[in-house]
């Protein structure tokens, strides 16, 4: 049991340690790419925690080697615009001069009460009142009302 809780507490620490390299922010600001990384980290991390019979450093390497993947992809992505554009895809204009473009939501796959839940967070409660609806690479949206265009 002792062995157990050491190594849950070594590969914790290890996987927080390889999460904060990675530079990662809110789960809600993470591209897709640092979404999955992380997630698959994690579950080769609870593979040796469980299985005694397994060395550590067979959760160690992996996490490793994804931590360095997801570097190298970082790196790429600031330097090549295609392969970013590949990697995380582009902004979506979903509103447009207070008009919803159905066309992008099925796109996307948004329906109506996600896309009016998403407007009401941002504190915006009448369509006709946004000039532009974006919805970003992230899934978050952003929203230019008309009147601040005219500004």
């Amino acid at each position: 049991m002792l062995i157990i809780l050491i190594r849950t507490v070594l590969l914790y620490i290890y996987v927080t340690l390889a999460v904060r390299i990675m530079g990662k922010r809110q789960i809600s600001d993470m591209q897709t790419s640092e979404l999955v990384i992380t997630l698959i980290i994690s579950d080769i991390a609870a593979i040796p925690m469980q299985n005694t019979d397994l060395p550590l450093f067979s959760g160690f390497i992996p996490i490793t080697v994804l931590v360095i993947i997801e570097i190298v992809v970082s790196i790429i992505m600031l330097k090549s615009k295609k392969f970013r554009k590949i990697m995380c895809g582009n902004p979506i204009v979903i509103i447009k001069d207070g008009k919803i473009l159905q066309d992008q939501l099925k796109k996307l796959r948004i329906t109506y009460e996600d896309l009016y839940s998403l407007l009401r967070q941002q504190e915006v409660f009448d369509v006709s009142e946004i000039r532009y609806g974006i919805v970003e690479t992230n899934g978050s949206i952003s929203i230019l009302k008309a009147e601040e265009s005219e500004k």
